[in-house]
């Protein structure tokens, strides 16, 4: 459970024996109390079918207790697993306090500081040993002065035997022993040592942990370690209700509908007046945040559905404030007097979203995270954040309407009229979604695994935003060169 808390990572249990059928749904019933959708499934008592069991799950992370009996299975998986792997002997709950966590000596204690945070969210502040004694098993003792004397063979304790001896006037009970390996642990000089202190302390806990991540996964781990230490992942009724939230108004309906059109006009309008501020106060009603959130939720967890409805839902809103912001135009087109040369006036505001380069884009990926991080933060107003991801969208989109009402069609040095507009809004959509599933990846709400969808979903859509941008950016100098 603390591994668990810690990581963020879904709890599944392998139950060994293909008879233990019992045990499976004992299993099942005592780990449904902290995670509903936990699997607990049977394997053969083999460690071959478990390191198979354990590739195929696309496990990140796997725990397994001792066996004081006979560890020679535990000892084989441990060895040939080919993920992070913890083998412990817990005696005692997990520690609270970094006065009760050793690592074994000097040359292990970063690693195991690296570990135990990650795991227990405890650094190490205790070593076993601070001189470990290696020298031992060679034929020679060091002395306190550092200079070494020769001990007759019989006399000599063997390294395991000095390590239990250490654990038994070193430790309390509580006490948690963390040793790491590295991706061979049988060839690491050490692992004699720990395998004693694993079958033979009395008093600590012993924790062997072997890292064996691929650079892919070792970097996703450290991104979910760093945004779990930025803000910690919601727990399980927050990350529900959000989700039941954010599904909800992914829906279309009349009133997303009005709302949007309202918005659009209100931009109009202040686009036409020149006024920043009027922009603002659009961007405030405009109820583009929540729909946009659903499709950057569907992607983090994996849900195709949500994704499409969302999809629907934007594609409604767009089309919605357009016709709106086209027929805002048409209708100043017949009170409001036209240019010497016969055509409607462009304004500034305007203009300035004609001409989208890379910078504007951010606003929409800056945005999106920070629209989606307040939503998952009871204390941060997600109104403010909400007016973030309108300011990439409504004006744009109202700015295209305009012009397209107006008759202003012909690209000039200031910009693509329609065009720009278009091209603008339609980007920051996809980067609004990539930065909202990012965060939401990041605070709990994660795609099951095996789920391929997510994945091919979000590549897919990073790849047409950098392809656009490409494109974007050699279209200028044509155009302008």
């Amino acid at each position: 459970m603390r591994f668990a808390h810690s990581t963020g990572l879904q709890v599944d249990a392998l139950v060994l024996g293909l008879d233990h059928k019992t045990l499976l749904r004992h299993t099942q019933k005592t780990l449904e109390e902290k995670w509903p959708l936990c699997r607990c499934e049977l394997v053969a008592d083999d460690a071959d079918a478990v390191v198979t069991k354990i590739e195929n799950s696309r496990c990140r992370l796997f725990v397994m207790v001792d066996d004081v009996d006979d560890d020679r299975l535990e000892a084989e998986v441990f060895e040939r697993c080919g993920v992070k792997s913890v083998w412990i002997n817990a005696k005692h709950p997990p520690p609270t306090s970094d006065q009760h966590v050793f690592s074994l000596d000097d040359a292990s204690h970063t690693a195991t500081a690296r570990i135990s945070k990650r795991l227990l969210s405890i650094a190490p502040a205790l070593q076993l040993d601070h001189q470990w004694n290696w020298q031992a098993d060679d034929g020679g003792k060091i002395n306190g002065d550092g200079s070494e004397k020769d001990i007759d063979a019989a006399d000599r304790p063997s390294l395991p035997d000095q390590a239990l001896a250490r654990e038994r006037q070193r430790c309390d009970e509580g006490d948690l022993i963390w040793i790491p390996f590295g991706p061979a642990p049988s060839q690491d000089r050490h692992y004699k040592v720990a395998r004693a202190l694993l079958s033979n302390s009395t008093t600590a806990s012993i924790a062997l942990v072997s890292r064996k991540e691929n650079w892919d996964r070792s970097l996703l781990t450290r991104i979910r370690y760093w945004a779990s230490h930025v803000a910690e992942p919601m727990d399980r009724e927050t990350r529900l209700e959000l989700a039941r939230t954010l599904s909800e108004g992914s829906q279309p309906n009349l009133e997303f509908l009005g709302l949007i059109s309202a918005s659009a006009m209100l931009a109009a309008f202040g686009l036409l007046q020149n006024s920043a501020a009027v922009i603002i106060g659009a961007m405030l009603i405009a109820p583009l945040m929540t729909p946009i959130m659903g499709a950057g939720l569907s992607l983090a967890h994996g849900n195709r559905p949500l994704f499409k409805t969302s999809i629907l839902t934007i594609g409604l809103g767009f089309l919605g404030a357009f016709v709106s912001s086209f027929l805002f135009g048409l209708l100043v087109r017949l009170v409001q007097p036209t240019s010497a040369t016969g055509e409607m006036l462009v304004t500034p505001e305007m203009w300035g979203r004609c001409n989208p380069s890379p910078l504007d884009f951010c606003v929409g990926l800056v945005g999106g995270m920070a629209a989606s991080y307040a939503r998952t933060r009871a204390h941060l107003s997600s109104a403010l954040a909400g007016a973030a991801i309108a300011a990439a969208l409504v004006p744009p989109i109202a700015t295209a309407g305009l012009e397209a009402a107006f008759g202003v069609w012909h690209t000039s040095e200031k910009g693509w009229p329609v065009f720009g507009p278009l091209v603008l809004v339609s980007v920051n959509v996809l980067t609004i979604m990539i930065g909202t599933s990012f965060v939401l990846y990041a605070r709990g709400l994660r795609v099951e695994a095996g789920n391929k969808w997510a994945t091919r979903m979000t590549v897919s859509l990073v790849t047409l935003v950098l392809l656009v941008l490409v494109w974007m950016m050699h279209l200028e100098r044509w155009l302008f060169s």
